[in-house]
């Protein structure tokens, strides 16, 4: 298996993605190194098991139906993953709800089960972030879904909005510093 999706340098990754335009078996490869953080993250923003399944493998599907047109402009596969994900999430959203509230699963476990009243606590403060965020606008929620859910790092970012990683740094804090205005109001924190 290859290098951990942290640790990938530039070069790991171009060289990633240009044995995939050349041969599409390579796909397995990339399902082996970031399936399971492209699943992690859609499950932390939808909270249903086979919702996240399907948008995982949705995004692994258009991976492989864009192959011939991919073009290397220094964005990792993964951060390409996420994206993809996070606006087929949106789209699903869009066109499953007039802004009725989506089911979350109630059978899947937090990450740590030592302090269940602990558990509890984080899964009701949880369930008053995820309204929280509801509240904010699409961009501050896809750029602070980016950076906090799917791990990106704000040159991977910039790049995905067309923007310097300056810019994308400073429109996550701007995102993070509305979310706390909104947690404030709410009296979250």
């Amino acid at each position: 298996m290859g290098t951990p999706f942290m640790t990938r340098t530039v070069e790991q990754e171009r060289d990633l993605f240009f044995r995939f335009k050349k041969d599409a078996s390579s796909i397995g490869e990339i399902y082996d190194l970031f399936a399971d953080a492209v699943y992690g993250y859609v499950l932390k923003r939808c909270g249903q098991k086979e919702l996240a399944e399907d948008l995982v493998s949705q995004a692994f599907l258009k991976l492989l139906e864009s192959r011939a047109s991919l073009e290397w402009r220094e964005v990792s596969v993964r951060a390409w993953l996420f994206s993809v994900a996070s606006n087929a999430l949106i789209d699903h959203t869009r066109k499953s709800s007039t802004k009725k509230e989506m089911e979350w699963d109630v059978d899947w476990d937090p990450p740590s089960q030592d302090d269940p009243a602990w558990n509890a606590q984080l899964i009701c403060e949880g369930e008053k972030l995820k309204s929280i965020l509801a509240t904010l606008s699409p961009r501050d929620q896809y750029v602070i879904d980016l950076r906090f859910f799917a791990g990106l790092e704000p040159q991977e970012i910039g790049t995905l909005l067309n923007v310097s990683a300056n810019h994308a740094s400073v429109l996550v804090y701007r995102a993070v510093g509305r979310l706390r205005q909104a947690a404030l109001a709410a009296k979250l924190v």
